[in-house]
């Protein structure tokens, strides 16, 4: 686990950030696909707590964005890969990327693996032009089931 992340005013998180993290995720919330579901407050401040205390995650705040990752096993082949959670920024988001990248390095993950809401036709084709430029590749993408 990296110590501390400085880079471009981007930070690792501290439960002092939490408030500030709130205001975002709630922002995040409403915008995002996951809208359909009611925001806790609760239950997000102890996400984010449980992401600070946790030795194989990060959570990264910049002031205007975040983004919060864990490292886990890939389970074809072996190998660790840094798995994003959430990233959502008002402004300055590949800043935060750049960082949760470095991050990854640093651990030791052999990859990074990235998620695209893709909320619309139009914000799928910028996300993955976006992703592409930065050298990722699609590996798979995820299925919502009320249960």
């Amino acid at each position: 686990m990296v110590a501390a992340i400085e880079q471009n005013d981007t930070l690792l998180a501290s439960v002092s950030d939490v408030p500030h993290l709130l205001k975002l995720a709630q922002k995040f919330h409403a915008m995002s696909s996951w809208r359909d579901r009611p925001f806790n407050r609760d239950s997000m401040r102890e996400t984010f707590i449980n992401i600070i205390r946790n030795p194989n995650a990060i959570l990264l705040y910049n002031g205007t964005g975040m983004i919060a990752g864990f490292l886990s096993p890939i389970y074809f082949g072996g190998g660790i890969v840094a798995q994003e959670l959430f990233w959502f920024a008002e402004k300055n988001g590949r800043e935060l990327i750049d960082a949760f990248e470095d991050w990854a390095k640093e651990s030791g993950a052999d990859g990074v693996l990235m998620v695209n809401l893709a909320l619309d036709d139009r914000t799928d084709r910028v996300m993955d032009a976006m992703y592409r430029r930065r050298g990722y590749t699609l590996r798979e993408r995820h299925y919502w089931k009320d249960v």
